[in-house]
């Protein structure tokens, strides 16, 4: 047995509740924990530099000195992980309850959202499927403001015990203060390093040496207070960078190629033989006029560059035909029959809904835990006592919607088969389907009194007419 291994081990057979750092054998896992965040950073770290554009391909291009030396970057590792935030949470994310008492922690909620990054949500979508795997931070700001903080895993880690709970979370950073310095020509990051360690009730402070460098804080969450995401079991493995990166780096490789041997070379010479001119200023004036006077035995051709273009294409289409396929993506240049049927066009999606399916999953992970300590902060400060499991999470996909087909459907569907409630989520445009019920709820009731009181005032005119009338 490793001797991480043997330490979780011992900790769980005795008992022992993490939490108090003063104890060695706990400090002794948070250490171990550290060697194994270093040994999954460098993957994390190259998959963002994929996102960034760094791909291995231009950064071990050959470089020569008597050529153009073009870098031609696709990106798609980044195109396809934006089109999937945009597809999963370009539509704000909506809450809704059935109980009158949630429906007030729904609007303490908006309150508390109000201040934060109108993008935050999409953010956290963003690093959640670049690199699988996300951490969200809760903590209460110098205002006394519930707040949160995107950690990504090359920043972060969360130690969780064999049922799922999360022991600890370090975070590990450094200060923007200190200058970095280069040594032989590479950039090295002189930054001190801090590492701090959230457990149920402490908040310790370290440096890379896990040395106490200030007293620890209470945790007032009395949880570990961060989310965890995770997309898949098997981590930053079952990443897009890691499918498509390959396929992304022959890509690029191909196009430099091609960019590079067209700048260097052109793709047609003239070829003269026999011609004489007595000056250079003929080839000028020639190029001018466009005319060109040969001699009895002179001749002139083009000398054209002999590539085989139809096979460079090919390659090229079939790399970005298996990108698309593996990213689970639609190439929307692609030409298409103009007789496609609904069904057809969005059976093209399939692939990627299914994807995107399990990401908001995931996503609604961390929201469903970021609203149990939203609960558990109102609750210190005395502002009401809710059920966070009350609150439905609610995503509605940024896809294009044939509306007026749902309205033709729904106007067929006989009474009984369908509620109002299922038939308003089908409609693209309703973002929240119960607060748009009791909108038309409270429409209706106000039209109803308006006619009423309508009603009322015409035919109590009609009775005191006919009243005075009986009196004449």
């Amino acid at each position: 047995m490793s001797s991480l291994n043997s330490l979780v081990f011992n900790l769980a057979k005795i008992g022992n509740v993490f939490n108090n750092l003063d104890i060695p054998e706990n400090l002794d896992l948070v250490r171990y924990s550290y060697m194994d965040y270093i040994s999954k950073v460098m993957e994390y770290d190259r998959i963002y530099e994929y996102y960034c554009g760094e791909s291995k391909a231009l950064r071990e291009y050959k470089m020569i000195t008597s050529r153009s030396n073009l870098k031609i970057n696709t990106n798609f590792i980044k195109k396809f992980v934006k089109e999937e935030t945009s597809y999963t949470v370009g539509n704000p994310v909506t809450y809704e309850s059935t109980s009158d008492e949630e429906m007030q922690l729904i609007e303490k909620m908006k309150d508390i959202f109000y201040d934060w990054d109108e993008n935050h949500d999409a953010h956290l979508m963003n690093y959640l499927n670049l690199f699988t795997r996300i951490y969200e931070l809760y903590y209460i700001d110098a205002d006394g403001n519930f707040s949160a903080k995107i950690i990504k895993p090359t920043e972060g880690y969360a130690y969780r015990d064999y049922n799922g709970e999360t022991l600890f979370f370090v975070h590990f950073f450094d200060t923007e203060f200190e200058e970095d310095v280069e040594v032989n020509g590479k950039i090295i990051s002189a930054r001190p390093k801090y590492i701090d360690v959230y457990t149920k009730d402490f908040i310790y402070h370290f440096n890379d040496n896990f040395e106490e460098i200030r007293s620890k804080d209470n945790n007032k969450f009395k949880r570990v207070p961060v989310s965890v995401g995770v997309i898949s079991t098997e981590d930053y493995k079952d990443s897009l960078a890691r499918d498509i990166a390959g396929l992304q780096d022959a890509l690029e490789t191909n196009l430099s190629d091609m960019g590079n041997e067209i700048s260097d070379f052109r793709n047609a010479y003239m070829v003269l033989e026999n011609c004489q001119f007595e000056k250079d200023e003929d080839l000028e004036e020639m190029k001018a006029k466009g005319i060109l006077e040969v001699g009895k035995d002179g001749k002139v051709e083009w000398l054209i560059k002999d590539i085989n273009d139809t096979f460079v294409q090919n390659t090229i289409d079939r790399y970005i035909d298996l990108i698309y396929q593996i990213g689970c993506h639609i190439n929307h240049n692609e030409k298409l029959q103009s007789n496609l049927s609904g069904i057809t066009l969005r059976s093209r999606l399939i692939s990627l809904e299914n994807k995107c399916t399990t990401l908001i999953k995931s996503h609604k992970n961390i929201l469903k835990n970021r609203i149990r300590f939203i609960c558990e902060y109102l609750s210190m400060k005395k502002e009401g006592d809710f059920n966070y499991k009350r609150i439905k999470i609610i995503y509605t996909p940024n896809i294009p919607q044939d509306n007026l087909s749902t309205a033709q459907m729904l106007s067929q569907v006989p009474d009984g088969v369908i509620s109002n409630q299922t038939a308003r989520t089908l409609f693209g445009f309703i973002t929240n389907p119960h607060q748009e019920g009791e909108q038309v709820k409270k429409e209706m009731e106000e039209n109803q009194q308006f006619e009423d009181e309508s009603l009322g005032e015409l035919y109590g005119d009609k009775h005191q007419h006919t009243e005075a009338n009986i009196e004449e």
